[in-house]
């Protein structure tokens, strides 16, 4: 029983390990090459054509070599990306560029002023406010007489976070992590269970909230304040976050969390931490918001006092 309560501990430590270095390493995120194509007109008798001059100079020009690129940036990694900049270059002097909103933050990325270097002639830039972890955004070029189908990319302001080119979907990387979970298990057999029993898994709870006005996501979690404590002992630090993936502002109230009420603007977040002497549990709690005053009630459940009822 000792020997396996000593492998447990043991297992569990090492994964700990492994993921605390993973997660401090250099990470890639993909970005997907969804296109990369000439266009051209697919009906007989058309052609691509664009308007020249003004007033009684108005005319149709005829353009031979149009490109068209399609990107995906995904985070895949565990970091959340704020104001990370990409940017785009292309070998030729006429593009037009569209960047969508993240899917889930939905924060408008904002063009700032690119400086491209030889041989690329021009580049566009953006500034993304909030790229949380799954999230992902679009960005859509057309170019004129490009020389060649190539574009450089890179990520600014993100100092554990790459960029990686994929085209098409990139290969899941499930396989490397199940062959070293594999490796684990060979190596300590039944431990981990043993491991996974005391030391629990990640206490992480997450809760949506919509009305009129207003998109929230609140998310709780705990852990043990002091990580050389038997695993049953307190105390235990509670932290909250209420990230506002809406387009405006919301004003937020409760009373586990914001005593009076508190503005949270677009793709921005509160935060706020407590400690229990006693194992927090999940809790149903009402939050007030609206995106003046907070005159809507919703129901969430977050991490709490276990005293508390």
């Amino acid at each position: 029983m000792v020997l396996t309560l000593l492998g447990g501990g043991l297992a569990g430590a090492l994964l700990n390990e492994w993921f605390r270095r993973r997660g401090a390493g250099v990470q890639s995120i993909p970005l997907i090459e969804r296109v990369n194509r000439l266009v051209s007109p697919e009906l007989k008798g058309f052609t691509l054509a664009r308007v020249a001059g003004e007033g009684q100079t108005r005319r149709l020009e005829e353009i031979k070599n149009v490109r068209e690129y399609q990107f995906t940036l995904r985070n895949t990694s565990s970091v959340h990306l704020q104001n990370s900049e990409i940017q785009f270059e292309f070998p030729t002097e006429d593009v037009e560029a569209w960047a969508e909103r993240p899917a889930l933050s939905k924060t408008a990325p904002e063009l700032v002023n690119a400086v491209v270097t030889e041989p690329w002639k021009r580049g566009y830039r953006w500034r993304i406010p909030q790229l949380p972890s799954t999230d992902s955004v679009e960005f859509t070029f057309r170019s004129v007489d490009p020389v060649s189908e190539e574009y450089e990319v890179a990520l600014y302001n993100s100092d554990r976070v790459v960029i990686e080119r994929s085209k098409g979907e990139p290969a899941s990387k499930r396989s490397h992590l199940r062959e070293i979970w594999s490796l684990f298990v060979v190596a300590i057999t039944g431990s981990c269970a043993v491991a996974i029993l005391l030391f629990g898994s990640n206490h992480n709870n997450l809760s949506k909230v919509s009305g009129p006005g207003c998109a929230l996501t609140v998310i709780s979690s705990f852990q043990q304040f002091n990580s050389d404590s038997l695993p049953w002992q307190g105390p235990w630090q509670i932290n909250y976050r209420v990230l506002n993936v809406g387009t405006q502002k919301c004003v937020v109230q409760s009373d586990q969390l914001f005593a009076n009420p508190v503005a949270i603007e677009a793709g921005q977040q509160l935060e706020r931490t407590e400690f229990s002497q006693t194992e927090p549990k999940l809790v149903l709690r009402n939050l007030s918001f609206g995106p003046a005053s907070p005159n809507q009630t919703a129901k969430v459940t977050m991490y709490s006092e276990a005293s508390v009822n």
